[in-house]
């Protein structure tokens, strides 16, 4: 996955978090720190992702002989 589309994805859902967020609370503040935190969970997430493809990527070049 190209970063555009993480990036173009993470605005859509955060958007739609923040909405929904609002109208079920109508706190401004507790709707941006939700969104904050939700956010950050999806960035670790996105990390994690990466990290477990480029282990993956390595672990078949060990592997595969030369």
């Amino acid at each position: 996955m190209s970063f555009l589309l993480f990036l173009r994805g993470l605005i859509i859902v955060l958007l739609v978090f923040a909405i929904s967020t609002y109208l079920l609370t109508a706190s401004l503040w507790s709707t941006f720190v939700q969104t904050l935190i939700c956010g950050i969970l999806v960035q670790i997430g996105y990390f994690v992702a990466i990290m477990l493809l480029v282990r993956r990527s390595v672990t078949k070049e060990s592997v595969i002989p030369k």
